[in-house]
């Protein structure tokens, strides 16, 4: 048998014996997938925190709470800068107009979304679904183009598009976690962050693509979910722990 063929034989029959019998390049290591870095841990003067919205040219958040049903603006560590005068029935979400510096709020068992100044009085209302229940409306948010995004919590869980006349646009029913309790846009079209209480994770969604990530929270009750995408900061708010995270995804 001549040499060359007995290497060759060798390489084929031998893979143990033999890490490499090849000259070619080693394979390049793997990725990490994206991960969510804590970065802080702000406690709040606000009783159950529920719904988040940032208006990142004033540095400032906007949440509401379920217990008192007000409004609050806070900065971002988490201080109570302004109360607002208007009182909701069963406040769980609330996003700030950059357009036209106003605010609207999601009322849960009403189904109705409303919109306030920025002291807190009302300026209109909207009936957006039908029924009465614990089930109703969890979270708003904008995007760029000002049209409003709702989520309903469960029973089904819903992602609802509104046309400008507050009609609805798109309903799709969702299955990717327990329940769905706050919504922000991710700072592309059609797309969305989305936090689950019962499943205690934070979901990067589209309708065109589903679910693109995942990731648990180390957080019980997360009704809230705020994003700057322009240094990537995932801002999270803890009903029963009345607390505020701050989160950076990771990308080494």
């Amino acid at each position: 048998m001549k040499i060359g063929t007995l290497i060759l034989t060798a390489c084929y029959f031998l893979p143990v014996l033999f890490s490499k019998c090849s000259t070619n390049e080693p394979a390049a290591p793997q990725q990490q997938a994206p991960q969510l870095q804590m970065l802080a841990t702000f406690p709040l003067d606000v009783p159950e925190p529920s719904g988040l919205s940032l208006d990142s040219k004033t540095k400032s958040l906007w949440t509401v709470s379920d217990r008192t049903n007000r409004i609050y603006r806070l900065d971002l560590s988490g201080k109570v800068l302004q109360t607002l005068s208007y009182t909701g029935r069963d406040l769980e979400g609330v996003v700030f107009d950059t357009i036209h510096k106003v605010l609207w709020v999601a009322e849960e068992q009403t189904r109705e979304i409303v919109k306030v100044d920025l002291s807190g009085t009302e300026l209109e209302r909207h009936r957006i679904l039908n029924g009465q229940d614990n089930s109703g409306l969890e979270g708003i948010c904008l995007d760029s183009s000002g049209t409003i995004f709702l989520l309903k919590e469960k029973n089904p869980g819903l992602f609802i598009e509104l046309n400008r006349d507050f009609s609805v646009k798109q309903q799709l029913e969702l299955s990717f976690a327990g329940d769905y309790s706050g919504i922000c846009c991710a700072g592309a079209p059609d797309e969305f962050w989305i936090v689950s209480d019962q499943s205690q994770m934070v979901y990067h969604w589209s309708r065109k693509n589903g679910v693109s990530e995942r990731y648990s929270l180390p957080i019980t009750k997360a009704e809230g979910v705020a994003y700057n995408a322009i240094n990537g900061r995932l801002y999270v708010v803890s009903d029963s722990e009345a607390k505020m995270y701050v989160f950076s995804l990771d990308k080494k």
